[in-house]
């Protein structure tokens, strides 16, 4: 996959640990700052989103995005394709910089812009003050938080909101080390036990999560949070490439009634669909992994109808949370909310 040594790349990394598969942490992850957040709707192309179609962190971001109606305001630049060194950007064309005279043709090479003698791995997402010239956070929770919390027109909703942060967090935390990650961990794993482990804690988490979606709409209840979109993220790409190219094949998304059901219903919220590309999700994962797929061939796509009704909404409106307290009933489609009945 390679990497960033003081400011100069390398093709080797060091994400592999005694055969398993271990995540190295953001470095540009400190908080972002109200006074970013209040700019990223009020001054529109300050600031930029740079982030790939196959990765599910930066999938995040695109949700967030387009569900907070971010889109004219935080322009995006897709990163994707053969990974020579790392990400290219703009398909592997000169892209110049925002706010800078600077061309790049690798994300890498925005990350040593940022800081000459950086040391690490050039990841997505990345949001980038072109005002300041420098990365404000390349960390997708940080980002996603940033989106959610600036104003935005129509309905005015948070996905994280007050009453339920703490439960989100735990949450989050819990389907980190289960789900999001030990799917990696499964997929990477260079030893038998490494691969076991990780295998487990992926099906424990899916059987936890199909019962505990049986009886409600979202994890949360009606109210659709922070924590659904960060497992759409995942669902989504189960069976595309995790269920196939990273041997997570005990089950697949559409042998849990309720979890495939759930996916569907999210995938058919305004605007989320047009987030999903699908060809580059599997061309992410199968081109750019030598070490188990040295021929680069892509998977055929799975057969699957992410476009058929849910149901769900036989479990109640789905609702939003709103800014100010309480909740709204709303039409996901539309993302407005439902007339009071009569």
């Amino acid at each position: 996959m390679g990497m960033l040594i003081d400011g100069q790349w390398h093709d080797d990394d060091r994400i592999i640990e005694d055969g398993a598969f271990r995540r190295l942490p953001s470095r540009f992850r400190g908080t972002i700052g109200d006074n970013i957040v209040a700019a990223l709707g009020a001054e529109a192309g300050r600031y930029h989103l740079i982030a790939s179609s196959s990765c599910p962190w930066s999938h995040r971001t695109l949700l967030l995005r387009e569900l907070k109606g971010l889109a004219p305001a935080v322009p995006l630049q897709l990163a994707g394709g053969t990974r020579v060194e790392g990400y290219p950007v703009n398909g592997g064309r000169s892209w110049t910089l925002p706010g800078s005279d600077r061309s790049i043709v690798h994300l890498h090479e925005l990350y040593s812009l940022a800081d000459p003698l950086y040391t690490g791995r050039a990841t997505v997402p990345v949001l980038w003050d072109s005002r300041e010239g420098r990365i404000v956070s390349n960390e997708s929770t940080a980002i996603c938080r940033a989106f959610d919390e600036a104003p935005a027109g129509g309905l005015d909703f948070v996905l994280r909101p007050v009453r339920l942060r703490d439960a989100i967090d735990r949450l989050n935390a819990r389907l980190q080390q289960s789900l999001f990650n030990a799917v990696y961990e499964a997929g990477l794993a260079q030893r038998q036990e490494a691969y076991d482990a990780a295998v487990a804690r992926v099906f424990a988490s899916l059987d936890k999560l199909e019962a505990r979606l049986a009886a409600r709409r979202y994890l949360f209840g009606n109210v659709a949070s922070e924590s659904d979109w960060f497992l759409f993220s995942c669902l989504v790409r189960f069976d595309a490439v995790y269920f196939t190219h990273f041997r997570c094949s005990r089950r697949r998304l559409v042998d849990y009634p309720h979890l495939w059901a759930y996916a569907r219903d999210l995938y058919a919220w305004k605007g989320v669909a047009a987030t999903v590309d699908f060809d580059a999700i599997r061309a992410g994962y199968y081109r750019n992994d030598g070490v188990h797929n040295p021929f680069g061939i892509v998977g055929v796509a799975p057969e699957a109808d992410w476009g058929a009704p849910s149901g769900r909404d036989a479990l109640g409106a789905a609702e939003l949370a709103l800014r100010q307290g309480g909740s709204r009933a709303i039409d996901p489609g539309s993302l407005r909310p439902l007339e009071p009945a009569a």
